[in-house]
């Protein structure tokens, strides 16, 4: 896939992105900070304008911004369009995002936006309504992903298919996959048959294990 083929555009003059500048004019201009944003925001700013959201989410290393928006009246429940100051660990995509990222200058401030395949990756996590939404919205403004693509990013993403933990609240991203394909993509999956089993499979012939499962053909035999 080539991703940067439908990423050109950076449109700040979007409420996100004014948001954005404007928490660029309210944090000390004496520092500089490093902001990722991700959600909604980023596919307003890079890929549809029109594509609405009630916040702009975003986290940073620096520990400051949170007090600097609530001292600004910009936070949640201050404004009813907000900025919501989160956690890196709150964005849960795959492990390439990091590598395939645009960034922006405003000021002092560097804002880092995600590829929008990584906004997808992180929005199958909930895939509410306005997740769909955001699906239907790339793929009609850029034709991407396609299905084979996007099995091909969630295999490299193979980890977040694993159980949540006992004190999380739970994401069932397998089959919030068998929700998703048949409203933007037109097939039923079998997200373990499709993307789950073939990641593991070349994870195993990475590490130079055996790609049959003999742990499983000593169950199976002692069961007949």
């Amino acid at each position: 896939m080539d991703l940067a083929s439908w990423t050109s555009l950076i449109d700040l003059d979007t409420p996100a992105g004014r948001m954005l500048k404007k928490l660029a004019t309210i944090l000390p201009q004496e520092r500089h900070y490093d902001i990722t944003v991700f959600g909604s925001a980023p596919l307003q700013i890079t890929v549809d304008p029109a594509l609405l959201s009630s916040d702009v989410d975003l986290f940073s290393d620096s520990e400051d911004v949170e007090q600097w928006v609530k001292q600004a009246g910009l936070g949640m429940g201050q404004a009813d369009f907000y900025i919501q100051v989160c956690s890196g660990l709150n964005f849960r995509t795959s492990p390439k995002w990091a590598a395939r990222t645009r960034k922006i200058e405003i000021g002092h401030c560097t804002f880092i936006f995600p590829h929008p395949v990584d906004i997808l990756i992180a929005k199958l996590n909930r895939l509410d309504e306005k997740d769909l939404r955001a699906f239907e919205t790339v793929i009609r403004k850029t034709g991407h992903p396609t299905s084979e693509e996007f099995i091909r990013e969630l295999r490299f993403a193979v980890d977040l298919f694993r159980p949540s933990f006992d004190e999380e609240q739970g994401h069932d991203l397998a089959n919030n996959c068998r929700r998703l394909w048949p409203l933007v993509f037109g097939r039923e999956i079998d997200p373990h048959v499709e993307i789950i089993a073939p990641a593991l499979k070349i994870r195993r012939e990475g590490y130079g294990e055996p790609t049959r499962d003999y742990k499983q053909e000593l169950r199976d035999a002692l069961k007949s």
